[in-house]
């Protein structure tokens, strides 16, 4: 494996995330809080939707991606 691969994937995997969160701000600035009347229940959602929506990013990209696979194959290497 060429070094330069880690760091590709790397910079793939922290943009995506970077991006994932800018789109969960919007979406719940834009939709959700005003709905909500208690600024607990506010912190509450929010926190829920970027596990959520950090969960779902982490499925997406290990489907969809061979980025996963750059870090993973080092494991596999030296579990041999």
């Amino acid at each position: 494996m060429k070094r330069y691969d880690k760091w590709k994937a790397a910079v793939g995997i922290i943009l995506t995330t970077m991006l994932t969160l800018m789109v969960l701000t919007i979406i719940y600035w834009l939709f959700v809080e005003p709905q909500i009347e208690k600024s607990s229940n506010r912190v509450l959602v929010m926190v829920g939707m970027i596990y959520g929506g950090m969960y779902l990013h982490r499925l997406l990209i290990r489907r969809y991606t061979c980025w996963w696979n750059v870090w993973e194959e080092d494991k596999k290497e030296n579990e041999n």
